[in-house]
């Protein structure tokens, strides 16, 4: 029904000759509401990647040794199926520019450096810290990667950490998430 609709007012703008009538730009509104109908899949840039996760609990500090991968136990969305909740890695199921965020909260005298790892590589570091003090320090990075299909890319303790634990609870999340951007 709309697109009959489209291609009647493209065809009566056509017809009369009006100039204000853009013929490229009736296109692409056809196309753009089309893809919108479809679920908004991208048809020229590939699929939709996007994935938000977290932790269910708080983590001791104790229980978290150098390098550890997070593994963040709660997927509230993962279209693409790129994270994998039994290792925490994150896959790129295609090639494209990736945006990451992570969300740390230490709590009451504790700290944590936090990496976003691409390949084995450190691309980012965050410390929550709040080693010093009796209350909460948060820490949160945005890290943009070119990502080629089958690259990982996760998040993990870092060097420093200390304390007693990470919170993750009704008041403040520890969580991961990423979506290709182009």
């Amino acid at each position: 029904m709309l697109r009959s609709f489209v291609f009647v007012v493209l065809c009566l703008c056509v017809a009369s000759g009006e100039e204000s009538c853009d013929r490229r730009e009736m296109e692409n509104t056809i196309c753009s509401l089309c893809s919108q109908r479809r679920g908004g899949q991208l048809l020229e840039s590939g699929h939709q990647v996007a994935f938000f996760v977290y932790m269910s609990q708080n983590i001791q500090i104790n229980a978290i040794s150098k390098y550890m991968t997070f593994v963040y136990d709660r997927v509230e969305t993962n279209v693409g199926n790129g994270y994998d909740v039994r290792s925490g890695n994150f896959t790129a199921p295609e090639n494209g520019i990736y945006v990451f965020h992570t969300s740390t909260t230490s709590f009451d005298k504790s700290h944590c450096m936090v990496e976003v790892v691409k390949n084995g590589q450190i691309k980012d570091i965050t410390w929550a810290d709040s080693m010093s003090h009796d209350d909460r320090a948060v820490a949160s990075s945005m890290t943009i990667l070119s990502l080629t299909k089958g690259d990982i890319v996760l998040v993990r303790a870092g060097v420093q950490r200390g304390g007693n634990y990470l919170e993750s609870n009704q008041y403040t999340r520890m969580s991961f998430s990423g979506f290709k951007l182009a």
